[in-house]
């Protein structure tokens, strides 16, 4: 019966988005039917087109956009069941809980969440997995599996989809094991300490949890999708009861992010506004760490450097490193996409002169889409730590957008220039002059990183 639930939804779908069409195939309207169908075959097909939304590098950024929404809400499953699936994981340490509230606070397709009370007065967040959902899941992989084999054979000779399940389903596997989870926010928390910028995850009782079980303290606050509601509501009376400051939390975001991947090389890779929480006390805990995300020694220089060389309008440097990131990939015809990418560059170059953030990101948020699709019909497959990192300064972009759209261009590129090796420029002697020691210390990077990049395997 799921097997034919599937056919039929996704047979409609094919029939009304016609996918064999590329020119007509990546429109809005596609991705909203795409949306909808995987919302309605639930729990799998949502999780994978959540992880579609990541990946602009397999899929049409519209595709991305869009699946980017999608609604993971189904009712709660009996809380005497989930005491029961507790007690069971939990064994002796259950007797540590005090209270128990039977409804829960959030539910998903994977899992729900209740909020408890430990003897010794801490309050607990509970992530309990739903019972049989592993055995379900790898049945709709099965059937997900075989389906893009299927359209792969039909209509991508790349076998491009099967790949994307293939990789989904180690994901999901990682997903579905909440100690990997509980690992990550330890690891997020040790480098979090270490950046000091009062942006954190909880802390987790690891006696309390185990791969069905996730016990975390929990976080009282708002999360910032509420915030932007009060925003976009004009409520400043509430924005300042609650201590709000969206240039401030927008500036912590984006150190965090930039320090954390390219110091420390681990991230939070979906700090979407419903898995961020402003406390009472001002910081920001980042909570699901279900999508983390690591970058290399060789990444991180390189992922610079491609910044760098872009923002200087060099084209084909930049492309350069953004080809050895993606592992080098042999392009029979590499002068056409050469001059394809030069014209997106000195596009992109006309919007460097916006004064806000905002405006330049209206101007060339375009420029970068089209740069996306020029790799990906060009069969060039970006890292999943690359793909990771550049989501999720996307989601953070769109959280520019909503708190502080008056975010100056100069204070993002200090921020770059703060975690590059460039920030020696700062500490040299002023008397040299700017230009002499720019070029000086770009002549020593410029050596240092094709080092670092050829000695990094």
């Amino acid at each position: 019966m799921r097997l034919l639930q599937i056919i039929k939804e996704l047979s409609v779908l094919i029939f009304k988005t016609k996918p064999w069409d590329k020119e007509r195939f990546a429109t809005k309207s596609n991705a909203i039917l795409i949306r909808k169908v995987l919302e309605r075959l639930g729990s799998v097909f949502i999780k994978f087109g959540q992880m579609l939304a990541l990946r602009p590098d397999f899929i049409s950024p519209v595709f991305c956009d869009e699946l980017y929404s999608l609604l993971d809400n189904v009712p709660p499953f009996d809380s005497t069941l989930a005491t029961t699936i507790l007690k069971k994981e939990l064994g002796n340490n259950y007797s540590k809980i005090l209270e128990f509230e039977s409804i829960p606070v959030a539910s998903a397709s994977f899992a729900q969440v209740h909020k408890a009370k430990l003897k010794n007065g801490d309050i607990l967040a509970v992530k309990i997995q739903r019972p049989d959902v592993y055995s379900l899941v790898q049945k709709d992989l099965a059937i997900m599996r075989f389906l893009a084999k299927s359209f792969d054979v039909l209509f991508q000779p790349t076998n491009l989809l099967a790949r994307i399940v293939d990789e989904f389903e180690s994901w999901t596997q990682d997903e579905l094991d909440y100690a990997i989870e509980a690992k990550n926010i330890e690891k997020f928390n040790t480098v979090a300490a270490l950046v000091g910028d009062g942006i954190r995850g909880p802390k987790v009782y690891t006696e309390l949890s185990t791969s069905k079980i996730l016990t975390m303290e929990y976080m009282e606050g708002y999360g910032l999708a509420q915030i932007i509601g009060f925003v976009r509501q004009k409520n400043t009376k509430k924005l300042k009861e609650i201590g709000f400051n969206g240039k401030q939390i927008i500036n912590k975001l984006i150190r965090n992010i930039l320090e954390t991947s390219h110091v420390h090389g681990f991230f939070h890779a979906d700090p979407h506004p419903a898995n961020i929480i402003f406390t009472p006390n001002g910081e920001l805990v980042f909570i699901d760490f279900g999508i983390v995300g690591s970058l290399s020694k060789k990444e991180r220089v390189l992922v610079l450097r491609y910044f760098r060389e872009l923002l200087s309008g060099k084209a084909d440097q930049s492309l350069d490193s953004l080809l050895t990131l993606c592992g080098q990939p042999v392009l029979v015809n590499i002068e056409e996409i050469r001059n394809k990418y030069r014209v997106l560059i000195d596009k992109f170059m006309d919007t460097i002169e916006a004064k806000t953030y905002l405006e330049q990101q209206i101007k060339s948020g375009p420029i970068l889409a089209e740069t996306l699709n020029l790799l990906q019909k060009n069969g060039v497959k970006m890292p999943v730590g690359i793909v990771r990192y550049f989501k999720s300064f996307e989601t953070v972009e769109g959280l520019i957008f909503a708190l502080y759209p008056e975010l100056q261009i100069k204070d993002m590129v200090k921020e770059f220039r703060r975690v590059s090796i460039v920030n020696i420029v700062d500490a040299l002697p002023t008397s040299l002059g700017e230009k002499n020691i720019n070029n000086i210390v770009l002549g020593v990077i410029d050596s240092l990183e094709k080092n670092l990049v050829l000695n990094d395997k």
